[in-house]
């Protein structure tokens, strides 16, 4: 694992970006091998959060230099070594505070983009009735000669073409999430995973051949024959859920109990696994500046129909009252929520080590986590490896 990047080592890097600035070759070379450097290997908490993806990062990385943007290629570099673990102030909540790069093509944070979207969904889904809801997947051939933005374009139009059919079909609201892999042939596979909630009442039987046909009729012009439209039934319509936190802290979620989100949670580990699956085949420059430069400017996510909307508040709903601070505690809250003073640990990294030594507050941190936060996902399974025995 990496080796901590100490401040006197942030320091050198500024200087020399002072020097690149002034147009110094050597101080450029330098910089960049430095960034690299950091980018080849990471700590244990960054592989919890990027896993498996330390060649694409140093791809990445070099890329991003030698455009010059020594700044982003340095925070993409660090992106998770200065997570924080955080406790509850006399309680048992957990959270931990990112800091990410917020780049797009990131492993870990392409994840949190998502989270974003799935959180609103979930809202709807406590507050209101829903329809029967579906995971359907739109695919097109894949072009060997084409290249990731001219793919992504070609699926763009049929999808316009596509999306009033939907609507007619009885689609109330919907989250599309598209995802991207590079072809072992040559070329870019370019597909779409919807999460659809039919209007209350729409006839389904024979939905799957009408939705076949008219994703074959929006793809006829660009000659592709592959029809195919893979789509099941997640759960009936029925009531609101009674808890539909499906996105917990981005990478950080726990398996519900109510059985309509668990068949939604099984379907978000496919929508919204961020980028960390996609990437494993990219280990070159050229794939990867074609990746990051794609996705830079793509929005992978979106939402469509009444999930779209914004909830209004309920009647009356008030601000609580401030607790007093704690000693080394920071607060956090909102309208009409309980604050909650949080207690900063450390570093992620620094709580994991603590934790092995048997520092009281790291364990109480890790335990919650693998506590409150246990899935299927990557990621905990993941931290539950690296987690001391003390904190099982």
């Amino acid at each position: 694992m990496a080796d901590p990047v100490l401040e006197r080592d942030i320091q050198v890097m500024d200087d020399l970006g002072y020097d690149v600035a002034r147009g110094d070759k050597a101080a450029e070379r330098q910089l960049t091998a430095m960034v690299c450097k950091l980018a080849g290997t990471m700590t244990k908490w960054q592989w919890v959060i990027h896993g498996e993806t330390v060649e694409f990062r140093k791809v990445i990385v070099r890329w991003l230099c030698n455009k010059g943007e020594y700044v982003l290629a340095r925070r993409f570099a660090l992106c998770g070594r200065g997570d924080l673990g955080m406790i509850e102030y006399g309680g048992d909540a957990v959270k931990v505070v990112p800091m990410g790069c917020g780049c797009r093509f990131c492993p870990r944070c392409s994840r949190r983009f998502g989270a974003r979207f799935l959180r609103k969904v979930g809202k709807h889904l406590e507050a209101n009735s829903h329809g029967e809801i579906w995971h359907v997947v739109l695919t097109q051939r894949v072009q060997r000669s084409e290249t990731l933005i001219e793919a992504r374009e070609r699926f763009g139009k049929a999808w316009k073409r596509f999306y009033p059919k939907l609507r007619a079909m009885g689609m109330a609201s919907a989250l599309c999430t598209y995802h991207v892999t590079a072809s072992v042939t040559g070329g870019w596979h370019y597909h779409c995973h919807l999460v659809i909630e039919w209007v209350e009442g729409t006839k389904l039987e024979a939905r799957g051949a009408e939705l076949t046909g008219a994703w074959k009729k929006a793809k006829a012009d660009s000659g592709d024959k592959q029809t195919e439209v893979f789509g099941r039934k997640v759960c009936e319509a029925g009531g609101p859920l009674t808890r539909a936190e499906i996105a917990g802290q981005g990478e950080l979620w726990a398996e519900s109990v109510d059985p309509v989100a668990v068949a939604l949670q099984y379907v978000v580990r496919d929508v919204l696994q961020g980028v960390e699956k996609w990437v494993s085949k990219i280990n070159n420059i050229e794939d990867a500046s074609t990746f990051a430069e794609a996705l830079s400017s793509a929005k992978l996510h979106r939402l469509y129909g009444a999930w779209r909307r914004k909830l209004p508040k309920p009647d009356g709903e008030q601000e609580a009252p401030s607790p007093a601070p704690t000693d080394g505690s920071k607060e956090k809250g909102g309208c009409g929520k309980e604050k909650i003073a949080w207690i900063t640990i450390g570093r992620m990294d620094e709580v994991l080590w603590w934790a092995r030594g048997g520092n009281e507050q790291a364990v109480q941190c890790v335990r919650m986590l693998l506590l409150r936060f246990s899935n299927k996902g990557m990621v905990s399974k993941r931290l539950k490896s690296l987690a001391p025995a003390c904190c099982r």
